[in-house]
Protein backbone atom coordinates (compact mmCIF):
# COMPACT_ATOMS: atom_id res chain seq x y z
CA UNK A 1 0.00 0.00 0.00
CA UNK A 2 2.65 2.32 0.88
CA UNK A 3 4.83 1.34 -2.27
CA UNK A 4 1.48 2.83 -4.40
CA UNK A 5 1.12 5.62 -2.47
CA UNK A 6 4.72 6.17 -3.42
CA UNK A 7 4.60 5.38 -6.93
CA UNK A 8 1.38 7.40 -7.40
CA UNK A 9 3.04 10.37 -5.69
CA UNK A 10 6.30 10.23 -7.72
CA UNK A 11 4.11 10.24 -11.06
CA UNK A 12 1.94 13.20 -10.27
CA UNK A 13 5.34 14.58 -9.54
CA UNK A 14 6.40 13.76 -12.78
CA UNK A 15 2.87 14.82 -14.68
CA UNK A 16 3.69 18.19 -12.80
CA UNK A 17 7.20 18.72 -14.02
CA UNK A 18 6.37 17.87 -17.50
CA UNK A 19 4.01 20.84 -17.54
CA UNK A 20 5.97 23.03 -16.00
CA UNK A 21 9.39 22.49 -17.69
CA UNK A 22 8.93 20.22 -20.60
CA UNK A 23 11.24 18.96 -22.73
CA UNK A 24 13.04 20.93 -24.80
CA UNK A 25 16.64 21.48 -26.80
CA UNK A 26 17.20 24.72 -24.84
CA UNK A 27 15.81 26.92 -22.09
CA UNK A 28 16.09 29.76 -20.14
CA UNK A 29 16.13 29.68 -16.40
CA UNK A 30 13.79 31.96 -14.78
CA UNK A 31 11.67 32.12 -11.65
CA UNK A 32 8.58 30.06 -13.23
CA UNK A 33 11.65 27.16 -13.78
CA UNK A 34 13.83 27.42 -10.52
CA UNK A 35 13.17 26.70 -7.07
CA UNK A 36 14.73 27.27 -3.62
CA UNK A 37 14.85 26.11 -0.26
CA UNK A 38 16.88 26.39 2.28
CA UNK A 39 20.06 24.01 2.63
CA UNK A 40 21.10 22.12 5.42
CA UNK A 41 23.25 24.66 6.37
CA UNK A 42 20.44 27.41 6.04
CA UNK A 43 18.02 24.92 8.06
CA UNK A 44 20.94 24.77 11.01
CA UNK A 45 21.41 29.03 10.52
CA UNK A 46 17.64 29.27 10.64
CA UNK A 47 17.61 27.22 14.59
CA UNK A 48 20.51 29.73 15.16
CA UNK A 49 18.26 32.97 14.83
CA UNK A 50 15.46 31.21 16.78
CA UNK A 51 17.22 30.50 19.60
CA UNK A 52 19.14 33.47 19.70
CA UNK A 53 16.02 35.89 19.11
CA UNK A 54 14.57 33.77 22.25
CA UNK A 55 18.15 34.49 24.25
CA UNK A 56 17.35 38.38 23.06
CA UNK A 57 14.16 38.69 24.50
CA UNK A 58 14.39 36.30 27.16
CA UNK A 59 17.46 38.44 28.54
CA UNK A 60 16.56 41.99 26.48
CA UNK A 61 20.16 42.00 25.59
CA UNK A 62 20.02 44.74 22.60
CA UNK A 63 22.97 43.39 21.33
CA UNK A 64 21.98 40.09 20.90
CA UNK A 65 18.75 41.57 19.14
CA UNK A 66 20.96 43.35 16.87
CA UNK A 67 23.49 40.25 16.22
CA UNK A 68 20.13 38.22 15.40
CA UNK A 69 18.68 40.45 12.82
CA UNK A 70 21.87 41.59 11.32
CA UNK A 71 22.19 38.02 10.68
CA UNK A 72 18.76 37.47 9.71
CA UNK A 73 18.86 40.06 6.80
CA UNK A 74 22.24 38.20 5.74
CA UNK A 75 20.01 35.30 5.34
CA UNK A 76 17.07 37.09 3.58
CA UNK A 77 19.60 38.97 1.18
CA UNK A 78 21.04 35.21 0.70
CA UNK A 79 18.11 34.46 -0.58
CA UNK A 80 17.96 36.80 -3.55
CA UNK A 81 21.57 36.06 -4.37
CA UNK A 82 21.13 32.74 -4.72
CA UNK A 83 17.77 32.40 -7.03
CA UNK A 84 19.40 35.10 -9.18
CA UNK A 85 22.98 33.03 -9.47
CA UNK A 86 20.69 30.81 -11.20
CA UNK A 87 18.10 32.66 -12.86
CA UNK A 88 19.76 34.20 -16.02
CA UNK A 89 21.28 31.23 -16.96
CA UNK A 90 20.57 30.26 -20.46
CA UNK A 91 20.99 26.16 -20.98
CA UNK A 92 20.83 24.04 -24.46
CA UNK A 93 22.09 20.65 -25.99
CA UNK A 94 24.75 19.99 -27.81
CA UNK A 95 25.90 17.42 -30.56
CA UNK A 96 26.27 13.89 -28.41
CA UNK A 97 27.64 11.12 -30.57
CA UNK A 98 26.20 7.87 -30.28
CA UNK A 99 27.44 4.86 -28.26
CA UNK A 100 26.89 1.12 -27.42
CA UNK A 101 24.83 0.40 -24.72
CA UNK A 102 26.35 -0.11 -21.18
CA UNK A 103 28.74 2.64 -22.30
CA UNK A 104 28.45 6.23 -21.00
CA UNK A 105 27.35 8.64 -23.20
CA UNK A 106 29.18 11.80 -22.91
CA UNK A 107 26.18 14.82 -23.46
CA UNK A 108 27.64 18.45 -23.95
CA UNK A 109 25.47 21.41 -22.20
CA UNK A 110 26.16 24.48 -23.22
CA UNK A 111 25.82 27.36 -20.37
CA UNK A 112 25.53 30.56 -20.86
CA UNK A 113 25.32 33.85 -18.07
CA UNK A 114 23.68 36.97 -18.97
CA UNK A 115 24.35 37.80 -15.32
CA UNK A 116 26.75 40.66 -14.94
CA UNK A 117 29.03 37.95 -13.15
CA UNK A 118 30.36 34.31 -13.13
CA UNK A 119 27.67 31.88 -12.19
CA UNK A 120 29.10 28.64 -9.99
CA UNK A 121 26.76 26.04 -10.78
CA UNK A 122 26.81 22.01 -10.16
CA UNK A 123 24.97 20.06 -12.82
CA UNK A 124 24.42 16.08 -13.53
CA UNK A 125 21.99 13.61 -13.36
CA UNK A 126 21.00 11.62 -10.44
CA UNK A 127 23.14 8.60 -9.23
CA UNK A 128 25.94 9.69 -11.81
CA UNK A 129 28.80 12.41 -11.41
CA UNK A 130 27.88 15.76 -11.08
CA UNK A 131 30.02 18.51 -12.46
CA UNK A 132 31.30 22.08 -10.82
CA UNK A 133 31.58 24.66 -13.07
CA UNK A 134 31.99 28.34 -13.45
CA UNK A 135 30.26 30.36 -16.09
CA UNK A 136 31.59 33.95 -17.07
CA UNK A 137 29.69 36.39 -17.62
CA UNK A 138 28.32 37.13 -20.96
CA UNK A 139 30.53 34.07 -22.71
CA UNK A 140 29.15 30.23 -23.36
CA UNK A 141 30.59 27.15 -21.35
CA UNK A 142 29.94 23.77 -22.72
CA UNK A 143 30.28 20.96 -20.24
CA UNK A 144 30.70 17.34 -21.02
CA UNK A 145 28.11 15.29 -18.16
CA UNK A 146 28.24 11.38 -18.65
CA UNK A 147 25.25 9.23 -18.41
CA UNK A 148 25.71 5.92 -18.41
CA UNK A 149 23.29 4.05 -20.63
CA UNK A 150 21.51 0.86 -20.19
CA UNK A 151 19.46 -0.07 -23.32
CA UNK A 152 19.28 0.68 -26.46
CA UNK A 153 17.24 2.74 -28.61
CA UNK A 154 16.09 6.49 -29.37
CA UNK A 155 17.85 8.00 -26.26
CA UNK A 156 15.32 10.01 -23.88
CA UNK A 157 17.30 10.86 -20.66
CA UNK A 158 16.42 11.26 -17.10
CA UNK A 159 16.19 15.16 -16.20
CA UNK A 160 19.13 16.60 -15.66
CA UNK A 161 19.77 18.25 -12.21
CA UNK A 162 21.37 22.29 -11.99
CA UNK A 163 21.73 23.68 -8.95
CA UNK A 164 23.59 26.22 -6.71
CA UNK A 165 24.61 27.33 -3.03
CA UNK A 166 26.39 30.61 -3.88
CA UNK A 167 27.24 32.41 -2.23
CA UNK A 168 26.86 31.19 1.47
CA UNK A 169 25.93 28.42 1.64
CA UNK A 170 22.74 28.55 3.00
CA UNK A 171 20.58 27.61 0.38
CA UNK A 172 19.96 25.39 -2.39
CA UNK A 173 18.41 26.93 -5.86
CA UNK A 174 17.80 23.95 -8.72
CA UNK A 175 16.04 23.26 -11.79
CA UNK A 176 15.17 19.98 -13.18
CA UNK A 177 15.88 20.74 -17.09
CA UNK A 178 14.66 17.53 -19.41
CA UNK A 179 17.13 18.35 -22.56
CA UNK A 180 16.49 16.43 -25.78
CA UNK A 181 19.17 14.82 -27.57
CA UNK A 182 18.46 13.21 -31.47
CA UNK A 183 20.30 10.20 -30.74
CA UNK A 184 20.93 6.77 -30.51
CA UNK A 185 22.16 4.20 -28.40
CA UNK A 186 23.38 0.94 -30.50
CA UNK A 187 23.14 -2.69 -28.78
CA UNK A 188 25.30 -3.27 -26.33
CA UNK A 189 28.28 -5.77 -28.25
CA UNK A 190 28.36 -9.60 -27.63
CA UNK A 191 31.59 -10.84 -29.10
CA UNK A 192 31.98 -13.64 -32.08
CA UNK A 193 33.87 -13.84 -34.33
CA UNK A 194 33.01 -13.31 -37.73
CA UNK A 195 33.97 -16.45 -40.02
CA UNK A 196 32.70 -16.33 -44.21
CA UNK A 197 32.11 -18.81 -46.08
CA UNK A 198 34.37 -19.51 -48.92
CA UNK A 199 34.35 -17.46 -52.33
CA UNK A 200 36.67 -16.64 -55.09
CA UNK A 201 37.98 -13.48 -55.63
CA UNK A 202 36.38 -12.77 -58.66
CA UNK A 203 32.99 -13.67 -57.30
CA UNK A 204 30.17 -11.60 -57.68
CA UNK A 205 28.31 -13.94 -55.31
CA UNK A 206 27.11 -13.30 -51.75
CA UNK A 207 28.93 -15.14 -48.97
CA UNK A 208 26.74 -16.18 -46.03
CA UNK A 209 27.37 -16.40 -42.35
CA UNK A 210 28.42 -19.74 -41.81
CA UNK A 211 28.92 -19.87 -37.81
CA UNK A 212 30.41 -18.35 -34.98
CA UNK A 213 32.73 -20.38 -33.06
CA UNK A 214 35.65 -18.48 -31.50
CA UNK A 215 39.08 -19.53 -31.81
CA UNK A 216 38.98 -20.49 -35.73
CA UNK A 217 40.85 -18.78 -38.69
CA UNK A 218 44.81 -17.54 -38.43
CA UNK A 219 46.16 -15.07 -36.55
CA UNK A 220 46.90 -11.70 -38.37
CA UNK A 221 48.70 -10.13 -35.91
CA UNK A 222 47.98 -8.15 -32.51
CA UNK A 223 45.72 -5.19 -31.02
CA UNK A 224 45.04 -3.31 -27.78
CA UNK A 225 42.66 -5.01 -25.70
CA UNK A 226 38.90 -2.63 -26.64
CA UNK A 227 35.56 -3.67 -24.43
CA UNK A 228 33.60 -6.72 -25.71
CA UNK A 229 36.72 -8.70 -26.82
CA UNK A 230 36.29 -12.15 -25.68
CA UNK A 231 38.39 -13.21 -23.04
CA UNK A 232 39.60 -16.07 -25.27
CA UNK A 233 41.07 -13.77 -27.86
CA UNK A 234 43.33 -12.15 -25.47
CA UNK A 235 46.86 -12.91 -25.88
CA UNK A 236 47.74 -13.70 -22.27
CA UNK A 237 51.46 -14.02 -23.11
CA UNK A 238 52.30 -10.91 -24.59
CA UNK A 239 49.58 -9.17 -22.28
CA UNK A 240 51.95 -10.08 -19.27
CA UNK A 241 55.00 -9.11 -21.13
CA UNK A 242 53.65 -5.45 -21.40
CA UNK A 243 51.44 -4.30 -18.69
CA UNK A 244 48.62 -4.26 -21.30
CA UNK A 245 45.92 -6.19 -22.85
CA UNK A 246 46.45 -7.57 -26.14
CA UNK A 247 43.78 -9.24 -28.23
CA UNK A 248 44.50 -11.45 -31.00
CA UNK A 249 43.30 -10.61 -34.92
CA UNK A 250 42.28 -13.25 -37.21
CA UNK A 251 42.11 -12.90 -40.66
CA UNK A 252 38.71 -12.66 -41.82
CA UNK A 253 38.08 -14.26 -45.78
CA UNK A 254 37.44 -11.31 -47.69
CA UNK A 255 37.00 -11.10 -52.00
CA UNK A 256 33.19 -11.25 -51.87
CA UNK A 257 29.65 -9.93 -50.01
CA UNK A 258 29.08 -10.91 -46.74
CA UNK A 259 25.26 -11.28 -45.47
CA UNK A 260 25.07 -10.31 -41.57
CA UNK A 261 22.07 -12.12 -40.90
CA UNK A 262 19.80 -12.78 -37.99
CA UNK A 263 18.97 -16.37 -39.04
CA UNK A 264 22.59 -16.87 -38.56
CA UNK A 265 22.16 -16.26 -35.19
CA UNK A 266 21.01 -20.09 -32.94
CA UNK A 267 19.29 -18.58 -30.21
CA UNK A 268 15.37 -17.29 -29.68
CA UNK A 269 16.65 -13.97 -27.62
CA UNK A 270 16.47 -10.76 -29.16
CA UNK A 271 18.76 -9.00 -27.58
CA UNK A 272 21.36 -11.53 -27.93
CA UNK A 273 21.10 -12.01 -31.53
CA UNK A 274 20.90 -7.92 -31.87
CA UNK A 275 23.73 -7.55 -29.96
CA UNK A 276 25.68 -10.02 -31.94
CA UNK A 277 24.97 -8.44 -35.09
CA UNK A 278 25.65 -5.05 -33.65
CA UNK A 279 29.45 -7.02 -33.21
CA UNK A 280 29.85 -8.51 -36.77
CA UNK A 281 28.87 -4.50 -38.34
CA UNK A 282 31.93 -3.92 -36.35
CA UNK A 283 33.93 -6.47 -37.19
CA UNK A 284 33.05 -6.38 -41.01
CA UNK A 285 33.56 -2.50 -41.05
CA UNK A 286 37.35 -2.79 -39.30
CA UNK A 287 38.37 -5.58 -41.82
CA UNK A 288 36.85 -3.97 -45.06
CA UNK A 289 34.00 -6.16 -45.64
CA UNK A 290 31.22 -5.52 -48.47
CA UNK A 291 28.36 -6.51 -45.77
CA UNK A 292 24.60 -6.47 -45.95
CA UNK A 293 22.22 -6.71 -43.19
CA UNK A 294 19.34 -8.74 -43.01
CA UNK A 295 16.75 -8.46 -39.87
CA UNK A 296 12.87 -9.25 -39.80
CA UNK A 297 11.16 -6.87 -42.39
CA UNK A 298 14.58 -4.84 -42.80
CA UNK A 299 17.20 -5.42 -45.51
CA UNK A 300 20.29 -3.50 -46.18
CA UNK A 301 22.38 -4.01 -49.48
CA UNK A 302 25.86 -4.38 -49.54
CA UNK A 303 28.16 -1.94 -48.88
CA UNK A 304 31.28 -0.20 -47.04
CA UNK A 305 32.20 3.28 -45.85
CA UNK A 306 30.78 5.45 -42.76
CA UNK A 307 27.49 5.99 -43.57
CA UNK A 308 26.80 2.67 -44.12
CA UNK A 309 28.56 1.75 -40.79
CA UNK A 310 26.40 4.28 -39.20
CA UNK A 311 22.96 3.29 -41.28
CA UNK A 312 23.40 -0.76 -40.27
CA UNK A 313 24.26 0.62 -36.23
CA UNK A 314 21.06 2.83 -36.42
CA UNK A 315 18.83 -0.05 -37.85
CA UNK A 316 20.06 -2.62 -35.15
CA UNK A 317 19.54 0.23 -32.23
CA UNK A 318 15.81 0.93 -33.48
CA UNK A 319 14.56 -2.48 -34.31
CA UNK A 320 11.45 -2.90 -32.94
CA UNK A 321 10.84 -0.05 -31.43
CA UNK A 322 7.26 0.00 -33.84
CA UNK A 323 6.35 -3.50 -33.04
Amino acid sequence: MLTLIKDKRRALVKEWLRRRIPPVTALALSHRNVFILPSAAGWVFSALLIAMLLTAINYQNSLVYALTFWLLSMGVGSIWLTFRNLAGVYISAGHADSVFSGDTLMLPVRLKSRNGWSVALQLGYPGQEFIDCSVPPGETLTVNVPLLTDKRGAFHPRRLKIYTRYPFGLLTAWSWVALEYPVVVWPERKYSDLLLSAASADSNDAVEIVSVAAGHGDVSGLRDYVPGDSIQRISWKHSARTGELKTIEREVELGGRAWLSWESIPTDNVEHKLSVLCDWVVQAHANGVQYGLRLPGVIIDPATGEQHYFACLRVLALWGADH
